[in-house]
């Protein structure tokens, strides 16, 4: 982010593990916590997901003029408020999650769009994918729409997330398979613009439903 700069690496000597699977740890010009999502005031500890809050050198100072976008981006200790999901493990590595717009609730069950979109990426799809939120539609509110480049069968997908490790709890509700995402001009896709087009009918959606493998006798 322009906000604060880049601070996040891996280190020499860091394992296979911590290079592959995480963003690093950061250097001894910024600090990054993980706050709670619901108070961003209180900070979180290792293995919870929070939203991503850092400070130190590389931050900016404000918003030039808008004192209301700095009100809304910092918290009462001066973390800077980055909008990520993540967490941190015990030796301070960083570990993205999503965006915290993008956090779906279904029945009170929070479903993270990376954990959806990760395996999604892998066989049999091998294209890119994404999730975002339907309207509410009954007393579980959320619902959750796997969007995918180019055609594919969705119970196949379904089953190849679960043998990913993906929860029954997490699985999608909707699919969807599109020929590109819409874009933003710096090339990010707008899972914003998907969640509209869906509202508004310009694209349908089909229902789909994931039913575990029946077990041979």
């Amino acid at each position: 982010m322009t906000e604060n700069s880049s601070h996040q690496y891996t280190h020499p000597g860091d394992g296979k593990e911590t290079i592959m699977a995480t963003c690093g740890r950061g250097g001894p010009g910024y600090q990054v916590a993980i706050a709670d999502r619901e108070d961003p005031d209180r900070l979180l500890g290792p293995g919870e997901i929070g939203e991503v809050v850092g400070r130190g050198a590389a931050l900016m100072l404000g918003y030039f003029d808008n004192q209301a976008a700095v009100d809304q981006s910092f918290t009462r200790d001066g973390w800077f408020r980055s909008g990520d999901l993540g967490a941190l493990d015990e030796a301070g590595n960083l570990t993205i999650h999503g965006r915290l717009k993008d956090l779906i609730i279904r029945g009170g069950h929070n479903i993270h769009p990376s954990h959806i979109e990760s395996p999604g990426t892998a066989p049999p799809s091998r294209r890119e994918s994404r999730c975002f939120c339907r309207s509410p539609t009954n007393a579980l509110g959320e619902k959750v729409c796997l969007a995918i480049i180019g055609a594919a069968e969705p119970n196949l997908l379904l089953h190849f997330l679960a043998d990913q490790g993906l929860s029954k709890y997490d699985m999608p509700e909707y699919f969807l398979s599109v020929t590109a995402f819409p874009l933003t001009a710096s090339g990010k896709i707008l899972k914003r613009r998907l969640a509209e087009d869906a509202r508004a009918g310009r694209i349908a959606p089909q229902p789909i439903r994931y039913r575990a493998k029946e077990s041979n006798p």
